[in-house]
C-alpha cells in the first residue's frame, strides 16, 4: 500500500516547487536587506546627544541645525542634553546606545580632548570608540569685561592686576578656557582668582551683574551681549570678522594662544558602514547650505567644514597640544 502511494508521488514536480520556493525566499530576503542597509535607514526619529547643559554654543549651533539634518533624513531629529565631566557622561551614553546611526554625538573637544586627558579612566578612546561624521564650523574664545568696567585693553587689565594682586576675579567655564588663562597669568605676571562655572548661562548673568570682572567664553556665547554693548572684549585667541579686538598674540602673550572651540557629529565606530557613509554624505550635504550659514554666523559660530579624514587630523593636533598644556600645567593625567 505505502510503496504504491510512494509510486504516485511526483518527487521531480516536488523538487522544482521547493527549489523555486527557495529562490523566492532568497531573492525577497536579500531584497528586503538591501533595502535595510541603504534605503531602510532611517525610518525612526534620530537623537543628537549634546554633551553639555541648554544654551551654550554647541547646544544653540545644533539646534539651529536640526531642522535643516530633519528635512535632508526624512524624519525627525531630537536634541538630548546631557551635560557632565567634561562631555564625557554624553558621550559614554551615545556608545552604550545601539550603534545603528539612530544616536549621534556632537561637540569634539572637551568629549574627546579634554575629559579623556583629564580623566584617569575616561572609559573610552576618543580615536578608535568614535567615527567622526565632519567637523561643521568654530568659534574663537573670547575674554570680556562689562561695559562699565575702567579696563578697556589688555593692558589696563594686567595693570590693575598687578596693583591688585589676588583681587580681580576671572569667570571662567569650559577646561580649555581655563587652561588658556592660566597660561595667559604666567605669562602676564598677574595673580587674578579664577571662578569656574558650570554653565554659561550663570557666567553670564556673573558678569552683567558685575559680580566678575572677566568673562572667558566663546564667540558664539558672547556675540549678543557684545552687540548690545553689554560687554566688552578685552582680547581673544583668534580674530572675529569685524572687530580689531587683539589676540593673546597681538597683546604680547604668545604663549597663551591656542586652537579654537569646533563643533563637530560623531557616531560609534560599530556603525555599519552603510549608514555612516549616508551620515557622512549627508552632513557634508547640509555643510553646503547657505541658509544654515547665515543662521550659524549671525549666532557666532563660523562654519567651517572639515570631512572625517581632516576632522580627525585636527582633532590629533590639539590632543597634542592640549596633553603637552596640560603637562606644563601639572594637570591631567596623560
Amino acid at each position: 500500500m505505502i510503496a504504491k502511494f510512494r509510486n504516485k508521488i511526483n518527487y521531480g514536480k516536488i523538487f522544482s516547487i521547493l527549489a523555486f520556493g527557495s529562490f523566492f525566499l532568497i531573492l525577497l530576503y536579500g531584497h528586503n536587506l538591501t533595502w535595510a542597509q541603504k534605503g531602510g535607514y532611517p525610518n525612526k526619529p534620530v537623537k543628537i546627544v549634546i554633551p553639555f547643559n541648554p544654551g551654550g554654543f554647541t547646544d544653540l549651533s545644533i539646534r539651529t541645525m536640526t531642522a535643516y539634518l530633519s528635512q535632508e533624513l526624512g524624519v525627525p531629529v531630537v536634541i538630548v542634553n546631557k551635560g557632565g565631566a567634561n562631555g564625557m557622561i554624553g558621550a559614554g551614553l551615545v556608545l552604550k546606545a545601539r550603534p545603528d546611526g539612530y544616536t549621534i554625538l556632537a561637540g569634539a573637544d572637551p568629549p574627546l580632548i579634554y575629559g579623556p586627558l583629564g580623566s584617569p579612566n575616561p572609559g573610552y578612546d576618543p580615536f578608535k570608540d568614535f567615527l567622526p561624521l565632519g567637523g561643521l564650523g568654530a568659534s574663537p574664545h573670547v575674554f570680556t569685561v562689562h561695559a562699565s568696567s575702567p579696563f578697556k585693553t589688555v593692558a589696563d587689565f594686567v595693570n590693575g592686576a598687578k596693583k591688585n594682586p589676588g583681587k580681580l576675579t576671572a569667570g571662567l567655564t569650559q577646561l580649555d578656557v581655563r587652561l588658556m588663562f592660566a597660561k595667559f597669568k604666567k605669562a602676564a605676571g598677574v595673580d587674578v582668582k579664577i571662578i569656574p562655572f558650570q554653565r554659561t548661562s550663570e557666567l553670564i548673568s556673573a558678569l552683567l551683574g558685575k559680580h566678575v570682572d572677566l568673562m572667558g567664553s566663546t564667540w558664539a556665547n558672547s556675540r549678543a551681549y557684545v552687540e548690545a554693548d553689554e560687554i566688552r572684549m578685552l582680547f581673544l585667541n583668534f580674530p572675529v570678522p569685524g572687530y580689531s579686538t587683539p589676540t593673546f598674540a597681538e597683546a604680547g602673550y604668545p604663549e597663551a594662544q591656542t586652537t579654537v572651540t569646533r563643533n563637530g557629529l560623531l557616531v560609534s565606530a560599530k556603525t555599519p558602514k552603510p549608514i555612516y557613509e549616508k551620515l557622512v554624505l549627508t552632513i557634508e550635504r547640509l555643510s553646503k547650505n547657505p541658509e544654515l550659514h547665515k543662521k550659524w554666523v549671525r549666532m557666532g559660530l563660523m562654519p567651517d567644514y572639515k570631512n572625517p579624514t581632516e576632522f580627525t587630523a585636527d582633532l590629533k593636533r590639539k590632543w597634542d597640544i592640549v596633553s603637552k598644556l596640560m603637562k606644563e600645567m601639572g594637570l591631567g593625567n596623560k
